[in-house]
């Protein structure tokens, strides 16, 4: 008996959790993963706020550097925090949804995937005055429901070309710049983090973030947000 329960929820996890996560990430043409490359232009995300102890710090950098990113936001956090929301969009920056509560897909079924997406999008639609267009599920994974949700809700799904670990307790400013630079090349999105991770993470993120600017510049990057990044292609 055991032996047929546990091949069914093999079979449960490998068609709701581990194909469309390996599809969506990989080979979906639905989903955002880096740019044309056409151009030396390259995009600058934030996973996990707002947070009123970091997230000011992160926008007071990206405006003295004159930096547009964008910011994928838990919901009830960007509830919390409407000021920070409105701050980020009034300083030209874009804003998409990070989930409601940052729980991981493979623990939600279809129904609660779709509602977590849609309270996120109501409470964000709410502050912004209009719809987002940008969704970045918590950790990057998916489920099977994540991509008819979006769709649903006339959701872009974004993924990453470069992460930096920074939100790893092991992580220091120095590394977190340096995994930028490795792998910055035409059309990558980077995603950081404003919010949390181990204890602090934020910080160290915020220390490597002028470095990273400004040696990107250097090497003659433009900073671009998900909407003006000029042939965007999701392959």
């Amino acid at each position: 008996m055991w032996i047929w329960i546990l091949t069914g929820l093999a079979v449960v996890f490998i068609l709701y959790c581990f194909l469309p996560n390996l599809y969506s990430r990989n080979l979906s043409p639905f989903v955002l993963r880096k740019g044309s490359g056409e151009e030396r232009k390259i995009a600058l995300t934030f996973d996990d706020g707002p947070n009123p102890r970091y997230t000011p710090r992160v926008l007071d950098i990206l405006k003295d550097y004159q930096v547009p990113a964008g910011f994928f936001l838990v919901g009830e956090r960007a509830a919390r925090h409407p000021e920070l929301v409105r701050r980020m969009l009034q300083e030209g920056h874009t804003v998409g949804i990070h989930s409601y509560s940052h729980r991981h897909a493979w623990l939600m079924p279809p129904g609660t995937t779709y509602r977590d997406m849609g309270k996120s999008h109501r409470i964000l639609s709410q502050i912004a005055g209009q719809a987002p267009r940008w969704y970045r599920p918590p950790w990057g994974t998916f489920n099977l429901m994540t991509l008819p949700a979006a769709r649903k809700l006339k959701l872009i799904p974004v993924y990453w070309s470069i992460e930096a670990q920074d939100w790893e307790e092991w992580a220091t400013p120095e590394h977190i710049h340096d995994a930028v630079m490795d792998l910055a090349k035409p059309g990558s999105i980077i995603v950081l983090h404003d919010s949390g991770g181990a204890p602090g993470a934020p910080e160290k993120t915020i220390a490597a973030l002028p470095l990273i600017i400004e040696d990107l510049k250097k090497q003659g990057f433009q900073f671009t947000t998900l909407d003006r990044m000029k042939g965007a292609s999701p392959c």
